[in-house]
Parts: C-alpha cells; sequence; structure tokens
C-alpha cells in the first residue's frame, strides 16, 4: 500500500503520460503542481523517491535530463485510482 503523497504524486505522472505505461516525462511536467511551496515540494521529492524505490516509477536518464515511467505496478495502481474516483463520483 501506498502513501497519500505518493499516491498524489503517482497520479501526477499518470497525468503527465496520458495513462501510458510507454510514455517518459521530465519531472518538471508532474512535479509543478508541488513547487509552490516549500513543505509541498520536498514531501513530493520524496515520495518520487520512494515511487522509484518500491518499483512503481522508472527513471530514464538521458544526455539532456532524468526523465519518468511508470512500471507496470504503477499503472496498475492508477488504473485503481481511477476506478475509485469515478465509483465516488458515482460514474462507474
Amino acid at each position: 500500500m501506498i502513501g497519500d503523497f505518493e499516491r498524489l504524486v503517482l497520479a501526477s505522472i499518470c497525468k503527465a503520460t496520458g495513462g501510458s505505461k510507454s510514455a517518459h516525462v521530465p519531472r518538471q511536467y508532474f512535479m509543478k503542481k508541488f513547487q509552490e511551496n516549500r513543505h509541498l515540494k520536498k514531501q513530493a521529492e520524496k515520495a518520487l523517491k520512494s515511487l522509484i524505490a518500491r518499483g512503481y516509477v522508472y527513471p530514464h536518464p538521458t544526455s539532456g535530463e532524468t526523465t519518468y515511467q511508470m512500471t507496470d505496478a504503477g499503472w496498475e495502481i492508477c488504473r485503481e485510482m481511477k476506478a475509485e474516483a469515478l465509483e465516488m463520483l458515482g460514474m462507474d
């Protein structure tokens, strides 16, 4: 089970990739929501490290910058979160 803040960061990655398992996105594409507040930024960085360590997100070092991709496990969590949200809205 992942924590609430990890879920927020993973949802942000899911949105930035359009829900694609094969898409790679730079950090600023999914972390910009958390940049406004130093405390939130610190929590988001910690959550991203945890998601990587737990195998939900995979970093891809490139010549310019590191990009990030959801793993199959991360994609499954995103799918579950989307289903939960739709159920809460009565749209299941």
